[in-house]
């Protein structure tokens, strides 16, 4: 017998749907939290090694500048957030350079991007714009690592989209005890009483009309199926589990497809990346003499480097732990530079790393596999409850991303990085997603119960599937299920609504130096997203 008596149904328990069940469970609403992983946190992972100096971050790793929504939780958490240094520079054969004057270039560059009219590529942009191979070799990799995305799918006016205003907005922050202790804070203030997290619930299906929605899940160890029915449902689903066909691993079937899903499954992207964190006996990087040795003379003498590109390198970015003076060095690489990376083990990882490791600082590969101690990484791409990093916008996309965030007939949210256009890519993203889906949901509830809705209509259950069938096929009709029976009328005042909490992922700096129209140049000092 399916569970009854729920009002909401939240799959997935990262941070995006805790933060819904939380608003929904703090505002009386009973809810049924269905996670697939045996963990909470989702694409959130991070692991605490007794052999490691600090928490070891395979998925989301940095706040990039405002954050607001993840500043709120640390804040009220009482999590320590510590500001990173941003020194950028290049190496190329031992050799170091300051990245300014490329910075300078890319940020004129995206001056240029149009915001108005027909979309196209990001690729397709700097072709019609006959830009020099040294900037556009610039531009496409930090393309591929700050968005993890290909240059020939990303949409140019969602790159130009992410540009912001103010300086804030350059900073980049880690949380000192690791991302983790966001989710588990969000989970600790969920009341027993009328909230549930199930672990190892693989959800199947999800039938739904308006008023009523089923989920069909099965336990992660068994095959027997089970039901539960609530009024609504948050999904917040990766979009690379949504373009999954129902078949695939981790693949989920909507009874019928929401049209706002199949065009986002059309028009977004699923970003790849690949993260290699990389633990040595000691940091070779902070001996005497070593910067001095590489440092080109417009460099001066620095004492560090925080983010360090190599273009040639199999993996693009790399970066310390700064501020924190440890041993740890972090290999990025997105887009195009993952999938080549793609069908490697964790011991071809390590030796593409350190071969563009020695490479680009002109090491010895032998010193380096000497004081290589330990590793750590995650298949984002094989995991089937991600398929993926992150998301991006493809052509033409940005109208399907702000659709995927509206209700669907009142009944079906969809919540996750992948639904927030001001910090796409972003935990932050993931958590005001979250609380927008349960803003909606309250909204709607709050009409109801004024008697301001028009009556249920049908829905078709036969919508052709998006993701893969057969051209011509048609699904099987959905589920008939009972018409819900009518809520009571809320007593007293409606519950308290937070207000909505967007973010910035880029925005305008001011060094210096005018684009195209004048104005204040995009300060754009960023390595990989990292999910985060």
């Amino acid at each position: 017998m399916p569970r009854t008596g729920i009002d909401t149904i939240v799959v997935g328990a990262g941070a995006a749907g805790l933060a819904a069940a939380r608003a929904l469970s703090d505002a009386g609403r009973r809810v049924e939290v269905l996670e697939a992983r045996p963990r909470i946190g989702g694409r959130i992972l991070t692991v605490h090694d007794p052999e490691w100096p600090l928490p070891i971050e395979l998925g989301p790793e940095f706040l990039h500048g405002e954050a607001k929504a993840t500043r709120d939780v640390a804040r009220a958490a009482g999590l320590a957030v510590v500001e990173l240094p941003d020194e950028h520079v290049w190496a190329e054969g031992g050799r170091l350079r300051p990245m300014g004057e490329v910075w300078m270039r890319f940020a004129r560059l995206m001056e240029r991007i149009p915001s108005k009219g027909p979309d196209i590529s990001f690729d397709r942009f700097l072709a019609r714009r006959r830009v020099p191979a040294p900037t556009r070799e610039m531009a496409c990799l930090f393309v591929e690592g700050y968005f993890a995305a290909h240059p020939d799918r990303v949409s140019a006016q969602s790159v130009a989209s992410s540009r912001g205003e103010d300086d804030e907005a350059q900073r980049q922050y880690r949380l000192a005890d690791g991302y983790f202790r966001i989710v588990e804070w969000l989970r600790a203030g969920l009341s027993p009483e009328r909230c549930r997290v199930r672990l190892g619930a693989v959800v199947e299906s999800v039938a739904w009309r308006r008023g009523q929605v089923e989920a069909s899940y099965r336990s992660a160890a068994g095959t027997q199926t089970r039901l539960v029915r609530a009024r609504t449902a948050v999904v917040t689903l990766p979009l690379g589990v949504l373009k999954a066909a129902p078949a695939e691993p981790g693949g989920v079937r909507f009874e019928p497809v929401p049209a706002v899903l199949r065009a986002a499954v059309e028009k977004l992207e699923v970003s790849h990346a690949c993260k290699l964190a990389l633990r040595f006996r000691e940091a070779f990087w902070e001996e005497p003499g070593f910067f001095r040795r590489r440092v080109a003379p417009a460099l001066g003498e620095p004492n560090r480097i925080d983010f360090l590109h190599d273009r040639k390198g199999d993996f693009p970015t790399w970066w310390t732990a700064n501020p924190w003076r440890v041993p740890i060095l972090t290999a990025w690489a997105g887009g195009p530079h993952a999938d080549a990376l793609s069908e490697l083990g964790e011991a071809g990882l390590v030796d593409r790393a350190l071969a563009s490791l020695a490479r680009a600082l002109g090491l010895a590969r032998s010193r380096l596999e000497d004081l290589l101690e330990s590793w750590r990484a995650h298949d984002w791409r094989r995991d089937p409850c991600s398929r993926g990093a992150y998301s991006y916008v493809g052509v033409g996309g940005l109208p399907a991303q702000r659709a995927l965030g509206r209700p669907c007939e009142g009944t079906l949210f969809f919540a996750g990085e992948a639904t927030e256009p001001d910090e796409m890519g972003t935990v932050s993203g993931a958590i005001a997603s979250g609380q927008r889906a349960a803003r909606q949901i309250l909204s709607w509830a709050d009409r109801a119960h004024a008697g301001r809705l028009a009556p249920p209509r049908a829905v078709r259950a036969d919508v052709p599937s998006p993701r893969g069938d057969r051209p011509g096929a048609r699904r099987p009709p959905a589920r008939r299920l009972r018409a819900p029976a009518p809520e009571p009328r809320a007593r007293g005042p409606a519950p308290e609504r937070r207000p909505g909490l967007p973010g910035l992922l880029l925005r305008r700096g001011h060094r210096g130096g005018a684009g195209a129209g004048g104005g204040p140049l995009p300060e754009l000092r960023r390595a990989g997203r990292s999910y985060g």
